[in-house]
This record gives structure tokens, sequence and C-alpha cells, in this order.
């Protein structure tokens, strides 16, 4: 949170690093214990969801109008998603770069994937999770959902 605040993309991908090696340290465990899945869990939702849906996405949201042709949130991620001709002018207004290594960051870390359908290897999380579950009625599926029951 704090990078967040400075805005220094760098270290934020310097963490977010701890986090996911950290995650991916549990969920290739052999037999990772119920206390370890559980971290696991939270810090798959922390940074997937909360962080990088919610806090990264506000963060930049806040900061746009500072720019030197103020931008909404989905005209800036479509500026740089495709590749706009206006990036080169666009780059040379300091906190333009700032916000586009930010969401660079962010939207490589969201997207990372090594094998699975989902992101941050969910899949393989929630199939390994839900193994150990207690209860089979208590399974929790993607995004935090919980399965309709028929």
């Amino acid at each position: 949170m704090k990078y967040t605040y400075l805005m220094e993309p760098e270290k934020v991908e310097e963490e977010l690093e701890k986090f996911w090696n950290r995650y991916q340290s549990i969920i290739n465990q052999e037999k990772p214990s119920r206390e370890e899945m559980n971290e696991a869990r939270a810090i798959l939702f922390l940074t997937g969801n909360l962080y990088c849906e919610q806090v990264a996405v506000g963060a930049i949201e806040r900061r746009l109008h500072l720019l030197l042709e103020p931008f909404s949130l989905i005209d800036f991620f479509i500026v740089i998603d495709s590749k706009s001709d206006r990036l080169g002018q666009l780059r040379k207004h300091a906190l333009f770069n700032t916000l586009e290594k930010y969401y660079e960051v962010i939207k490589k870390y969201k997207n990372k994937c090594i094998e699975g359908k989902y992101y941050l290897e969910e899949e393989r999380f929630l199939q390994r999770y839900n193994k150990m579950s207690p209860n089979p009625d208590m399974r929790i599926g993607y995004k935090w959902g919980f399965p309709i029951k028929k």
C-alpha cells in the first residue's frame, strides 16, 4: 500500500512478486497444511481481487485528472492497451509514464498463469483447496463464489 500511495511501480512490482513467490511455494507443496492453504487463499484474494481490481484501479483513477490531458479510466486503459499513436506525446508527461508503468505492473501480475484457465493459478488453487475441505458442501468456486446447489 505504501508504494501505491507513493506511486512507485518498481517497488509495487517487488512486493507483488514476494506475494506471488509465497503463494507458489504453498500451492506447489506436496501436502500443504490447511493453514498454509488459507494463507494462499488470502494472498490470492487480497492481491488478485482486492488490490489489483479495486485499490490499483482506484489509485490510477484518482490521479488521471492531474495529467496534462485528463482521461476517463476506460480511455486511459484503451490508449495504453491499443498502443495508440498518441502514446509518444503522452509519454512526455512524467505522471503519465508513472501511471502507465504502474498499470503494466498490475496487468502483468493479474495475468500471471503457469497452468489452468484462470489468472494467478486460481484453478489449481481451487482444486487443491476444495480437496482439503472438511465439508464437501462448502467448496469455493472461481472468484470466491460458492457453487449453486441444484
